[in-house]
């Protein structure tokens, strides 16, 4: 998989993160945030997750 053009300039709005990705009590997030706990990320570390999302998106690399 190719990297995300121009990816240094990827903005991630925390909102979404927070708000949805890893919110437990989000009606349409929590089976989405029940997934990213399974790779160990939640409301807690959520500048880890978002670090991750931003090297996956430059480097290209997914894990599979």
């Amino acid at each position: 998989m190719s990297k995300l053009p121009n990816c240094t300039k990827a903005i991630v709005a925390i909102n979404k993160i927070e708000g949805y990705l890893l919110n437990f009590d989000h009606p349409e997030g929590r089976s989405k945030a029940i997934f990213f706990r399974k790779f160990g990320y939640s409301a807690s570390n959520q500048y880890d997750f978002i670090h991750a999302l931003l090297e996956m998106a430059c480097a290209g690399k997914f894990p599979s």
